[in-house]
Parts: structure tokens; sequence; C-alpha cells
């Protein structure tokens, strides 16, 4: 190969070569960015599941009595503990629920419903009738049949109040020992439901 030749062929080389740098440099913060908020990868924490709950539909317009021992039933554990321990007979809390559009024909229609499989329920739990700000909130989930078959494929979940931290999550004991009493309504009992939506359940 004549000496231009060669000069010219190394030329080439060189751009072939710089032209791939400037692309892997462009294209690979893309692709990580990509990767990394894949859904297939991060898998939802729980808060992402109720994000923007107070647009969904609010089951009861004023906020329900909940009363302690079963408030503290409901809390995390140690503050579970603490409420009942204490015995304070002015604990009693109160609740503002809301149910996604999967779930809403079944809470507000049904008299014996059966929630579909991504229904979600979340409640408010309030220091008082007139709170504005929950102090926890605690969420039913209807998963897949199987994943909790002994008590209707619910799974549970508390948060803080902000809902941005998870505090527990899963086939939570506590919530199941009180939702088996109400397993003829799919194991959510409604009390907080209003007169006049009651009267017309079919």
């Amino acid at each position: 190969m004549k000496t231009g030749a060669k000069t010219q062929y190394a030329k080439l080389l060189i751009i072939i070569f710089l032209a791939g740098m400037w692309a892997c440099a462009s294209l690979s913060p893309q692709k990580l960015k990509l990767a990394a908020s894949s859904p297939a990868i991060i898998q939802p924490t729980g808060a992402e599941i109720i994000e923007g709950y107070r647009q969904w539909t609010r089951v009861n317009p004023e906020p329900a009595i909940f009363h302690a021992q079963i408030a503290a039933l409901c809390a995390a554990p140690t503050a579970a503990r603490n409420n009942m321990e204490a015995g304070n007979p002015h604990l009693d809390k109160f609740i503002t629920v809301y149910v996604n559009d999967i779930g809403k024909r079944a809470m507000m229609e049904e008299k014996s419903p059966r929630f579909p499989q991504g229904s979600v329920i979340v409640k408010e739990k309030l220091m008082t009738k007139e709170s504005t700000s929950p102090e926890l909130l605690t969420v039913m989930i209807k998963r897949e049949a199987g994943f909790n078959p002994d008590n209707g494929d619910w799974e549970y979940m508390s948060l803080n109040g902000t809902g941005k931290e998870v505090q527990a999550r899963g086939r939570l004991e506590s919530c199941q020992a009180c939702h088996m009493m109400v397993k003829d309504t799919d194991y959510v009992s409604r009390n907080y439901l209003p007169i006049e939506v009651r009267a017309k359940l079919k």
C-alpha cells in the first residue's frame, strides 16, 4: 500500500473511532436512564399505588368514628401496643374512606360485594372530626386469586399520614383478624357508608 493511501486509511479509521466514541457518549446516559425507570425492574413500594387517592371516590362525605381499640389494631405495632395499654377512652379516631374506580361499584352499589382484582381502598385515620391531615393511612389491595385465599386475596398496608412511608405491608395478621368478621361482604366492613347509600345497595 502506498504512503498516501496508508495516510488516508489511517484518517478514516480515526474518524470511525471518534464517531463511535461520540455515539456511545451521547446514547449511553439515555439508555441507562430508561433502564433505571423500567417498571419491570423497579416494583411499586406502596406509595405509588395510592398516589392521588384523594381524587378517587370519597365513600363517606363526613368522617366516621373509629373506636380506639380498632384504631390501635390498624396502627404500626409499637403505636398499637402503646394505645391499647393506655386504655384511654378519648383515643377514638375518625376515618375518611376512598376507593379507586375498579372497586367503586362493589363499594357503593353491591349489597354482597365481590371486589374485582385491582380494587384499592384507602382509609385516612384522623385525630379529630375536623382534622384535614391524616395521622395514618391504611390500605386494602385486592390481589390475584390465590394470593391470600383465607382472607379474600386482600393485601394490607399501612403508611404514615403523608402516604410517602410504608410502615407495614402484606398479609398483616392484625388486619386479617379484624376483617375476618366481615367475610360475607368480601372482608370489607363498610360501616362508614352513609345511610342513603346503604338504602340503595342491591
